[in-house]
């Protein structure tokens, strides 16, 4: 598999647990996952010890902790995902889902699915876009 390739299967796992989380509570807090050397995605969370932790102290919390993962060379991918306010192409802002993906070999985007609550809190969603990445995890 290509990195970009490995980078959509991490997308795959993490973007439907928030919509699952969005669906079920109307939010969710940062989370990530990290693809492991034997093709394994896992799963991983932070804690903080607070209940009601800042998103931004969670979102460093998790790279923090991907980045050790990826020095020790235990993971091929990281992917981190979080709530934000968006501004689409148009200047309306929305919330969004936004999903960090890196891949070891120099790959990195950053996905977004904008989102909005209709009528009874039917979850609507909107294109998704894409955008170079920041690469944060791999040196």
């Amino acid at each position: 598999m290509t990195p970009k390739e490995e980078c959509e299967k991490m997308l795959d796992a993490l973007l439907p647990f928030a919509l699952d989380q969005l669906k079920k509570h109307s939010e969710f807090y940062p989370f990530g996952a990290v693809l492991l050397n034997n093709d394994e995605i896992r799963l991983t969370a932070a804690d903080t010890g607070e209940e009601y932790p800042d998103s931004t102290l969670v979102i460093n919390q998790l790279t923090e902790a991907h980045k050790k993962q990826a020095e020790q060379e235990n993971i091929r991918a990281s992917g981190i995902c979080w709530n934000a306010t968006v501004s689409l192409e148009n200047g309306v802002q929305t919330d969004a889902i936004i999903v960090s993906l890196e891949h070891r070999e120099n790959y990195s985007v950053i996905v977004g699915q904008p989102y909005r609550f209709g009528f009874l809190k039917k979850l609507n969603l909107s294109n998704i876009f894409a955008q170079e990445g920041r690469h944060d995890i791999f040196d």
